[in-house]
């Protein structure tokens, strides 16, 4: 009976004649790191995260606008990017906290760089309960 062979690839009728060692290794290409992707590995951006979180009260801003407590899946959003401006990468009007949905709304222009920046820019105001 004929099996096909994971070794080769191939139909035979018993074992494959190739060794085992012999298949094909899949081709890997080395992943490029960016200097945006190596700052978000530095204790500076770290630290600046942390702080930007506590500005926030650890809730996203835009949530907070709407009278709503969200303090999930928060991430700081870099408000113009750090490929457009890397001067900006620490500056605290350049930095926002946001939830993941809102986030992804930010990176697509959803919500648009000038209120993220109005946001920023405002005290944070907890609302009543």
């Amino acid at each position: 009976m004929k099996r096909y062979c994971m070794v080769c690839r191939r139909v035979h009728d018993g074992k494959c004649q190739r060794p085992k060692y012999y298949a094909p290794k899949a081709s890997v290409t080395p992943k490029r790191i960016s200097a945006a992707d190596k700052f978000r590995s530095t204790q500076s951006w770290k630290r600046k995260a942390a702080g930007i979180l506590e500005r926030d009260f650890h809730c996203c801003r835009v949530c907070l606008k709407a009278g709503l407590l969200n303090n999930r899946e928060l991430s700081v959003h870099h408000i113009i990017p750090l490929s457009a401006d890397y001067e900006k990468r620490l500056d605290d009007d350049n930095l926002i906290t946001l939830c993941r949905f809102h986030h992804e709304q930010a990176e697509r222009g959803i919500i648009s760089k000038r209120e993220l920046l109005k946001l920023a820019a405002e005290e944070v105001e907890l609302p009543r309960l």
